[in-house]
């Protein structure tokens, strides 16, 4: 029988990026280890496979093939453990704690030998200024679960949202889900039109901004932008799409960083959250699909016709 418990549960969480930021330190490289585990899975287009996926409990690798079976890494956010399983019945767990990225990785590692499972990781960060490898970062890390918690928690009201964004979408998108390597959570849509992601991208960006795009997500602040925040942009960047209005009213487009932003605080103390976050997405893909020429027919109600 399911038990319905705490159903007030706060769903959008307050989350300072200063107290935050060394904790994430510590959960990003770890969800790294994880995620460079799904490198082994055939490509996908735009990198589709790769993102690490929201559960009922915090995040999951899916399944993972392996021989002729599979494996799967489960992140328990909420008694705060990794716990790897296999199709052939073998687990084990690690404890995230207060840690150093290198002991985490030296355990999940093990944790996968003693299931069965022997693998390999380029255990050089992606995505990051200033990378340690994992095996050599090895100053120990504050792990705070509660805001942790608050971090998924948040995650889990952005996906209810971009949910009912993306089914209004009639072209190709991709699953929603969090990407490890920039650790923000999004939703993409195509016009299925090819793009130039530049002569001097790197591999990632290669295989990433081939198509023409709209992008959506969130991600708990950085060094550059200190806080929480939501963010759109429309790839190639068409021309104006800076001077456009958009909702909510707190949404503004930031030139340093070529995409329209909404902070997380000024939505999680709005009337509506859910309802303004919406409005972000819809009207920031409106300003950027309009200006770059997408066909008007790609959107529609979402219900079944």
């Amino acid at each position: 029988m399911l038990v319905t418990k705490n159903r007030s549960l706060n769903a959008w969480p307050s989350l300072s990026y200063p107290d935050f930021a060394a904790t994430q330190h510590l959960l990003h490289m770890c969800l790294q280890v994880l995620g460079k585990l799904k490198l082994s899975e055939p490509f996908q287009p735009q990198w589709a496979e790769l993102p690490l996926w929201l559960s009922a409990r915090g995040l999951t690798t899916g399944p993972i093939a392996y021989g002729d079976g599979a494996y799967e890494i489960k992140v328990d956010l909420l008694s705060h453990a990794v716990e790897g399983v296999t199709s052939w019945g073998s687990s084990g767990q690690v404890s995230l704690r207060s840690m150093s990225v290198a002991q985490f990785t030296e355990q999940i590692f093990d944790v996968l030998r003693k299931a069965g499972v022997e693998v390999s990781i380029n255990l050089k960060p992606q995505e990051v200024p200033n990378p340690i490898p994992f095996d050599l970062d090895t100053e120990q890390r504050p792990y705070e679960s509660s805001l942790v918690t608050d971090w998924w928690r948040i995650l889990l009201s952005t996906q209810r949202v971009m949910q009912i964004f993306q089914g209004r979408f009639k072209g190709k998108t991709q699953p929603i889900g969090l990407m490890w390597g920039t650790l923000d959570i999004r939703d993409v849509r195509y016009n299925g039109k090819p793009a130039s992601p530049g002569a001097k991208a790197d591999y990632i960006r290669r295989n990433a901004m081939n198509e023409e795009l709209v992008e959506v997500g969130w991600w708990s602040g950085s060094a550059a932008y200190p806080k929480p925040a939501f963010y759109s942009f429309t790839y190639p960047q068409p021309e104006g799409i800076e001077n456009v209005s958009v909702s909510s009213s707190s949404a503004r487009w930031d030139a340093s960083m070529g995409e329209f932003l909404l902070d997380y605080d000024d939505l999680r103390n709005s009337e509506d959250p859910d309802g303004d976050l919406l409005a972000f997405f819809e009207t920031t893909y409106s300003a950027g699909a309009q200006r770059a020429g997408w066909p008007s027919n790609l959107v529609g109600t979402g219900r079944p016709e």
